[in-house]
C-alpha cells in the first residue's frame, strides 16, 4: 500500500481539474448554469441535457454545495454524504436495505424497509436516472474528448499500482494523441454499492488491473477496519517486506512483518488485497538481492557512490544499483520499491 499525499501539489490541481470538469459535465447534464469560463470545452460543447430526470435527484445536484462536496469531499465524508443522499430520497429507508438491492439479493423478512413491496423498481427507476448524470462510462470512453478517465490519471501522475506496488500503472497518450494505456481506477467504494459517487475524485485509486479487477474488485471495504490510499498516512511504514528459508522447499518464503504494533486496519487491508501470496511471485528479484549480499559487502556499495562523486545523488546512486526508489515518497514511481528497500535493509545492504 503506498499513500497518496492529498497535499502534494500535483494531487491538489488534479483534484481542482477533477472538480471543474465533473462539475460542468453534471450541471451540463441536469441543465444546470455553466460555468464563468469561457474557455471550458464541456459548457460550450454539445452535450444535450436529459430530459425528464427525477427531481430529487436534481435538486440534490443541482445545489453547488453538494456538488462540490460530492467531487471533492474526504473519503470519510463522502460515506456519510452519500447516506444524507439516499435519505433525501428515500426519507424513511435504511441504507442497508438499499445496499441488498444493490447487490441483488433478496430483502430479508425483517427488513424495516417502508417500501418493500414496491423498494425494487423504485430503486431501479432512481439508479437509472443516477447513473445516467454520474456517468462513468462517459467518463471512461477513450473517445470523450472533453475530460476522461485518462486526464485524470495524467494528472495525477502515479507510475505504479497504489495497492501491491508491483506493475507500471502509468498513463500513456501519444504524440498523435491517442489514449494508449492508464491505470485502471478502483472504486474504493464500490460503484455497484456506491453509485452516486462513482466520480468522486478520492474514491478513483490508480491501480493495476489485478489489485482491482481480480483481487479487490466490488469489496465492500470501510474506513474503520481497511486503509484508504489518501487517508492514512502512515500505511506505507505499518509493515515490512521480510523472508525465510525453506529447506524443505528448497525456497524462500516472503511475508509480511509487524512494525510498530502493526495496527489492524493494515493487516486486513493486506491480507484482503493477497499481498503477501502476490509478493510470492517475486523469488527472483529476492534471491538477486541476496546475492549481491553474499558476493560483495556494503563498502562495495559505498564504493559505487564514491565513484560516481558529486556528479550523482544518493538516491540516483540506488536507482542505478537496483532499479527501484530509494526515498519513500517516490515508491509509486518504480515497481517494487518498497520492498526492495525493506529487503536491502534486512540484508544490511543499506
Amino acid at each position: 500500500m503506498i499513500y497518496i499525499n492529498p497535499l502534494d501539489s500535483n494531487i491538489v490541481l488534479a483534484r481542482e481539474n477533477h472538480f471543474m470538469k465533473i462539475k460542468c459535465f453534471i450541471n451540463k447534464k441536469i441543465g444546470g448554469t455553466n460555468c464563468t469560463d469561457s474557455s471550458c470545452n464541456i459548457c460550450k460543447s454539445q452535450i444535450v441535457p436529459l430530459q425528464k430526470i427525477n427531481f430529487r435527484i436534481k435538486n440534490f445536484l443541482i445545489d453547488p454545495l453538494n456538488l462540490e462536496l460530492l467531487l471533492t469531499s474526504s473519503p470519510e465524508n463522502l460515506y456519510d454524504l452519500n447516506i444524507y443522499f439516499w435519505k433525501e430520497i428515500f426519507p424513511l429507508f435504511n441504507f442497508d436495505d438499499l445496499l441488498v438491492y444493490f447487490n441483488r439479493k433478496n430483502i430479508s423478512k425483517n427488513s424495516r424497509s417502508p417500501y418493500k413491496p414496491f423498494s425494487e423498481i423504485l430503486i431501479n427507476y432512481y439508479l437509472k436516472d443516477l447513473n445516467r448524470i454520474i456517468n462513468y462510462d462517459w467518463f471512461i470512453d477513450k473517445n470523450n474528448k472533453y475530460y476522461s478517465a485518462y486526464d485524470l490519471s495524467n494528472n495525477l501522475d502515479r507510475n505504479t499500482c497504489t495497492y501491491c506496488n508491483r506493475v507500471y500503472t502509468s498513463t500513456i497518450i501519444n504524440r498523435h494523441g491517442k489514449k494508449v494505456i492508464r491505470p485502471t481506477l478502483d472504486h474504493w467504494f464500490p460503484q455497484s454499492d456506491f453509485p452516486l459517487l462513482a466520480l468522486s475524485f478520492y474514491n478513483l485509486i490508480p491501480s493495476c488491473s489485478s489489485c482491482n479487477s481480480s483481487i479487490k474488485g466490488a469489496t465492500n471495504f470501510n474506513l474503520n477496519d481497511h486503509i484508504h490510499p489518501y487517508v492514512d498516512e502512515f500505511q506505507t511504514n505499518d509493515f515490512i517486506f521480510k523472508y525465510r528459508y525453506n529447506s524443505t522447499l528448497n525456497n524462500y518464503r516472503i511475508y509480511l512483518q509487524d512494525v510498530n504494533n502493526f495496527n489492524s486496519k493494515a493487516r486486513k487491508t493486506l491480507e484482503k488485497m493477497y499481498v503477501d501470496d502476490m509478493y510470492n511471485s517475486h523469488q527472483s528479484e529476492l534471491k538477486d538481492l541476496i546475492k549481491i549480499k553474499k558476493n560483495y559487502s556494503k563498502s562495495y556499495i559505498e564504493s559505487i557512490e564514491d565513484l560516481f562523486g558529486n556528479k550523482l545523488s544518493k538516491d540516483e546512486v540506488y536507482r542505478i544499483l537496483f532499479g527501484v526508489e530509494f526515498s519513500l515518497t517516490d515508491y509509486h514511481k518504480l515497481p517494487l520499491s518498497k520492498f526492495k528497500n525493506d529487503i536491502l535493509k534486512d540484508l544490511d545492504i543499506i
